[in-house]
């Protein structure tokens, strides 16, 4: 379990990594769920550079989080329980995310 836990772990940071790292003005239109979707009006009225600057940082920032909970479940829980528990704590900071993304004003 040990092995299965520390290699999802590290492909749960990569991952994280990687979306603050390849998302970009350029693919953002493709690969952004809402802003994909928005007319070319609004996708013009809506402040992308701004946007990608806040969601590059909180996604780079996130990739220690995995490693970090995980560490603090196993010295609270045992072993099984921990599994779940860590789970659990990876949507925690999405919350926090999509409160943080939907209350700004991202218009230009």
């Amino acid at each position: 379990m040990d092995t299965i836990m520390a290699f999802t772990i590290v492909c749960t940071s990569l991952v994280y990594l990687l979306i603050g790292l390849g998302i970009n003005k350029k693919n953002a239109r493709y690969l952004l769920s809402g802003y994909n979707t928005m007319s070319q009006a609004k996708r013009d009225a809506f402040d992308i550079d701004r946007y990608l600057k806040f969601f590059k940082s909180f996604f780079k920032g996130l990739v220690l989080f995995p490693p970090a909970s995980w560490f603090v479940c196993v010295l609270i829980f045992d072993s099984v329980t921990s599994v779940t528990v860590w789970a659990v704590t990876q949507c925690l900071p999405m919350f926090l995310f999509l409160k943080t993304s939907l209350s700004t004003d991202w218009s230009k």
